[in-house]
């Protein structure tokens, strides 16, 4: 009899385990850090027409989980958020290289609409990084992911350029959410 009831204490202990270490791991959840590199908040007008060159960069230590899917991410979130009128314009799939991104940030706010065939001139352009990416499953809590962007904003009417490092931690679908609620809550909306 005492065999059968540590078993069954040792089954649910166990049993138990997945739950509590899922719960420790999205404690730690949110804005790990975020930096306004150079520029200022400020500069970056609610409302603004802004353009998102896709995919973003890389670095070593970062991965695409779909190329292009940062950046359609965030106009989402800019989109709903009220933060921007976003777009995206997709170039090619291994992204592109730093002379071609020079290019077109000198361009000229209807040049850069009409070669990157958008609905509207853009009043800014950004351009990002993905600087870092781990992902884990968390037991009964699903896939946690932490992630680094520089997002460089570029004004096409003045040249002003504001450039933020985010790196958030959160559940794989909300982490560019939380992003762009921190850029939100740091502009004072």
């Amino acid at each position: 009899m005492k065999t059968r009831l540590s078993i069954v204490l040792t089954a649910l202990l166990l049993t138990a385990c997945g739950p509590i270490i899922g719960a420790g791991m999205v404690a730690g959840n949110g804005v790990k850090d975020f930096k306004v590199v150079s520029g200022d908040l400020q500069d970056l007008q609610i409302g603004s027409r802004l353009v998102l060159l896709s995919p973003f960069a890389k670095t070593s230590q970062s991965f695409y989980i779909c190329r292009g899917e940062d950046a359609s991410e965030f106009a989402d979130a800019f989109n709903a958020a009220g933060l921007f009128v976003a777009e995206v314009a997709f170039g090619e799939p291994e992204g592109r290289n730093l002379r071609e991104v020079e290019k077109l940030q000198a361009l000229s706010p209807a040049d850069l609409q009409s070669q990157l065939a958008l609905s509207a001139a853009p009043q800014v352009l950004l351009t990002g990084t993905i600087l870092k990416r781990e992902t884990v499953a968390a037991p009964v809590q699903g896939v946690l992911m932490k992630v680094a962007y520089r997002l460089e904003f570029l004004r096409l009417d003045d040249g002003m350029k504001t450039v933020v490092e985010v790196a958030v931690q959160d559940h794989f679908q909300d982490c560019i959410a939380t992003a762009v609620k921190e850029l939100l809550r740091r502009k004072g909306i």
